[in-house]
């Protein structure tokens, strides 16, 4: 089939509550949708959203120009595609949960049946799809992102190709929403329990939570600029510092009862780094004592 005689120009496979998303918001652009799920009435809710159910993959996928697999892991991606045969003019993107290697891993098996792929990571909810909040990050082939950029740009105006380097999205979606903002969030959960067990009202904790979370947007960015040209000299708060205010605190939140189990793994961590000799430079010196062969 050519390309001009696909009947869709995107099929979503997986219809949970991102999936079901992705496929709302691409038939709400104007974009005719198709979408495929293990259990067909998930695909068939969608039809008072102008998208087509299909009951059989292989057709949604020989139709398709686009076709954006939504599924819980690579695994279960290829699986649902095994019987597929017909790739010719369709373009995979896989933005299932996954690791970098699984996602060189799934451009080799795209590229053996003929097709182009692009792996996705979500950095967004299903809510957000559609909204000035919406973010997937891609990456791959610069020809396959050039050909479906208008089509994969609505999930948000945040998403992009980030790199030709097959790697990078699932690389920034373990660095950001993995390693950062998950364990950020148990960390405040965590924080935020204690505040309320002190008497802390809701109103003053908000107003002081937003004025950190500046704080911490801006102090990334110099982190990330501290790092990159490898200069941790601070005039501000040395990492010594930090060590110290963390390891009073650590006390005070265990005596109230709590575990404190993200502020006691950053202790240890400052103090691995007051032992290399950091404790004088600036917080982003961390970085010298993050590997495991550091």
């Amino acid at each position: 089939m050519t390309e001009s005689t696909k009947t869709y120009d995107v099929a979503v496979l997986g219809c949970g509550l991102m999936g079901a998303a992705l496929a709302r918001n691409f038939a709400a652009q104007g974009l005719t949708t198709a979408a495929w799920n293990r259990s067909p009435e998930k695909a068939e809710a969608l039809a008072s959203n102008g998208v087509t159910p299909v009951r059989d993959i292989a057709d949604a996928v020989r139709d398709a120009r686009l076709v954006v697999a939504c599924t819980s892991t690579y695994d279960t991606t290829r699986e649902s595609l095994a019987g597929v045969t017909e790739w010719g003019g369709t373009t995979l993107v896989n933005i299932g949960t996954g690791t970098p290697s699984q996602a060189e891993e799934m451009q080799a098996w795209a590229t053996e049946r003929g097709a182009r792929y692009l792996d996705g990571a979500i950095l967004c909810y299903p809510q957000q799809v559609g909204t000035e909040e919406g973010m997937i990050l891609y990456s791959g082939s610069p020809e396959a992102w050039a050909e479906h950029e208008q089509a994969l740009m609505t999930p948000g105006p945040y998403s992009a190709l980030v790199s030709d380097n097959i790697k990078a999205a699932s690389v920034l979606d373990a660095a950001v929403v993995g390693g950062f903002y998950s364990a950020a969030l148990n960390a405040y959960v965590e924080a935020v329990t204690y505040a309320f067990s002190q008497g802390i009202d809701a109103e003053t904790l908000n107003a002081i939570s937003e004025m950190t979370f500046q704080v911490i947007a801006a102090t990334g960015k110099e982190c990330v600029a501290a790092i990159v040209n490898d200069q941790h000299e601070t005039d501000s708060a040395y990492l010594g510092v930090y060590a110290e205010g963390c390891r009073a605190t650590l006390g005070v939140m265990q005596e109230a009862g709590f575990k404190a189990r993200l502020l006691e793994a950053a202790v240890k961590n400052l103090g691995e780094a007051e032992e290399a000799g950091l404790g004088g430079l600036g917080f982003s010196a961390l970085t010298k004592v993050t590997r495991t062969n550091a």
